[in-house]
């Protein structure tokens, strides 16, 4: 009986380090962070961007990461352009309210500009980008966790049934 106790407390220690582990790493694994948000005034006959505050980012290196944008305008119609890998579906896209994007995966670096060059009005422009990504550090010790766990719960759940079947 006392090999049986041992053996219990060794699978419940196993669970709760490998469930201590799994939890926040799983909860921190997946990460948004607001990477651009930038407000201008653009003129009627102007551009702004590719290289100018807040008109460019570069992705991080160890994850493919997701990027969210959204574009918002007041005043004239202005044309939206991204450049970088994944966005032939954001060339000269005409914006008059609102417009929201997403390129996944994401790679590398990535320019974007604003153009006014068409309208007679001035444009008030917010631009947003977001990047998730999964922070691939977190995950070794979410996987060791999970391991422990598993390991923990083999070790309880048997040894109750060979006390059960010993009875």
């Amino acid at each position: 009986m006392e090999e049986y106790e041992t053996r219990t407390w060794k699978g419940l220690t196993l669970l709760i380090i490998g469930v201590s582990l799994l939890l926040p790493s799983a909860l921190g694994a997946v990460r948004t962070e607001t990477v651009i948000d930038v407000s201008f005034v653009l003129a009627p006959g102007n551009t702004y961007g590719p290289y100018s505050n807040g008109t460019y980012y570069h992705t991080r290196v160890l994850s493919k990461p997701t990027l969210t944008g959204e574009l918002t305008v007041h005043g004239a119609i202005i044309r939206f352009t991204a450049e970088g890998f994944n966005t032939q579906h954001l060339k000269n896209i005409s914006v008059s309210r609102s417009y929201g994007f997403t390129i996944n995966p994401a790679d590398d670096l990535y320019l974007f500009s604003f153009d006014n060059t068409e309208g007679d009005t001035a444009s008030s422009v917010s631009f947003l980008l977001e990047e998730t990504s999964i922070n691939i550090l977190l995950l070794m010790p979410g996987s060791i966790g999970l391991l422990l766990t598993v390991i923990g719960i083999r070790k309880w759940s048997s040894e109750g049934r060979k006390v059960k079947a010993q009875a």
